[in-house]
C-alpha cells in the first residue's frame, strides 16, 4: 500500500478517539468496581438469625448497626450469625 493510498487521519480526529476510548475504559472500570461491591445472598453464607457460640453480627467487623451488613444483602440481626463472620477489629 502506497503512502497515497492511506486514508488521511488528522490529529484531531485521531486525539478526539483516544480520548473516547480512555473514557469507555474508565467506564468499564467503574462498572467492574460496583460489580464488585455487590452484596452477597443470606442463603449463600448460611445466614442465621442465632449466634453461633459468642460470634454474632453485632461483634462481626462487617455488621452496620443497626440491622446491615457491608457484605451481606438484606436485614440482618446484630444476634445472627453467618459463615463469613470476622471479628470486630479493635
Amino acid at each position: 500500500m502506497s503512502k497515497s493510498s492511506l486514508p488521511h487521519v488528522s490529529r484531531r480526529t485521531l486525539l478526539q478517539n483516544a480520548a473516547c476510548g480512555a473514557g469507555a475504559m474508565t467506564f468499564l472500570r467503574a462498572a467492574t468496581s460496583a460489580q464488585a461491591a455487590a452484596k452477597v445472598s443470606q442463603k449463600s453464607v448460611a445466614y442465621q438469625e442465632s449466634p453461633k457460640g459468642t460470634q454474632s453480627c453485632a461483634n462481626c467487623n462487617v455488621f452496620e448497626a443497626p440491622n446491615a451488613c457491608k457484605t451481606v444483602e438484606g436485614t440482618v440481626s446484630p444476634q445472627g450469625w453467618c459463615k463469613i463472620w470476622q471479628p470486630k477489629k479493635a
